[in-house]
């Protein structure tokens, strides 16, 4: 096969087209990176001197060095809108307040946890009077393009990431538990909730595209649907109230360009695939292989034809507890499953925590550069 570059076997891969090997992403999402004191770790175990740098003070998964990424022939790079998780008011050293009211608490392990949203009640009017982010505001675009423009000195497919969608959000907003009620009980609130969500992310991205044209590939956001042991609520609440609004967010991405979407849906996401076909997502992440019923080579029997998979190499066992070498075998296991004929992106399953070993971080992605599942 002729040489291609790093976007073009990117984009192939999500055209279901085979391509010399697998593309590889590390950092090319806020859900495909790596904790940052594992990134410390790796950069020790590969001689690397250069900075840690993380994506805010709320979410500290490191932002891959490009030193880092030509050292695995990354084909990815991380385009981010501004203005999201940022900390707006700082309680404490652990704490802050985000700009959609949400208060985030450090834990000891330094990962951030939400404590507190803006909505303790189902209330119509606290919604009507919070102070929302506009979406009008620059700072969601500022430095876009001439990052875009630094980006495209590579070769590699440019993903814009425009953060969380309003099932995630929503859930963090009013915790999970009054966000999963409201589904069933309280559809007048939980209705505007979305809408007001849903509308600001679709005037941003519209904003963030008109700003980008041709300069990024792939737009990235996530919405958890489902849990380890499958669907979060009925898939019939899903189609009630969630997906005519994702497909207004998909509809507006589309709009605007010749762009693929890229959906994060942890858990057992086998329930929505359908769904997210029938919608226009052209791949879905982080293919979580432990959770029920998401074993690859069903996925790709099942869907393989119609939905790219981005992901896949599980962090629960494999990545923590397994050798090198266990690592390298359920990447080609995992690459022969879902890469055959192309229509896979290989990444950790979620990003990369602090229990994952460096030398299992890159027997990973060694192998996925090495291995030609056609010669075997």
């Amino acid at each position: 096969m002729a040489s291609i570059t790093h976007r073009e076997r990117v984009l192939a891969a999500l055209n279901h087209e085979a391509t010399d090997r697998v593309p590889i992403d590390f950092g090319g999402t806020q859900v495909s990176t790596i904790f940052h004191t594992a990134y410390d770790a790796l950069k020790q175990q590969l001689g690397m001197t250069h900075p840690t740098r993380t994506f805010s003070d709320i979410r500290r998964i490191a932002m891959p060095d490009d030193e880092m990424l030509e050292r695995f022939d990354v084909d990815t790079r991380f385009l981010s809108t501004g203005g999201t998780y940022i900390a707006k008011q700082r309680i404490d050293d652990t704490t802050v307040i985000d700009e959609w009211g949400i208060t985030w608490k450090r834990a000891e392990d330094g990962n951030p946890m939400a404590v507190e949203g803006p909505f303790p009640e189902p209330d119509l009017a606290a919604l009507d009077g919070f102070d929302w982010p506009d979406p009008e505001d620059d700072v969601f675009i500022d430095g876009l393009r001439a990052e875009a423009d630094r980006l495209r000195q590579t070769d590699c497919a440019i993903i814009l990431n425009i953060g969380t969608g309003f099932g995630t959000h929503g859930q963090i907003m009013r915790g999970t538990a009054e966000w999963l009620k409201d589904l069933y009980k309280n559809r007048a609130f939980v209705t505007q909730l979305i809408d007001e969500i849903n509308g600001r992310w679709i005037r941003i991205v519209e904003r963030a595209l008109d700003e980008l044209g041709n300069r990024v590939d792939i737009v990235f956001w996530g919405d958890d649907l489902s849990t380890q042991a499958g669907p979060m609520f009925s898939p019939d609440i899903y189609r009630e109230l969630m997906k005519p609004k994702q497909a207004a967010l998909v509809e507006a991405i589309k709009g605007k360009g010749d762009y693929k979407v890229l959906y994060h849906c942890c858990g057992s996401a086998t329930a929505f695939v359908e769904d997210l076909i029938d919608i226009g997502i052209d791949a879905l992440n982080p293919v979580q292989v432990a959770a029920a019923d998401m074993e690859p080579a069903m996925l790709k029997e099942r869907f393989g034809d119609r939905m790219a998979f981005w992901g896949g190499i599980d962090t629960q066992h494999v990545l923590p507890q397994g050798t090198p070498d266990e690592v390298r075998a359920e990447v080609r296991r995992v690459i022969d499953s879902l890469g055959r004929g192309g229509g896979y992106v290989l990444n950790s399953v979620h990003n990369i925590q602090p229990d994952v070993p460096a030398e299992n971080v890159i027997a990973m992605f060694d192998e996925a550069r090495s291995y030609r599942p056609h010669r075997h």
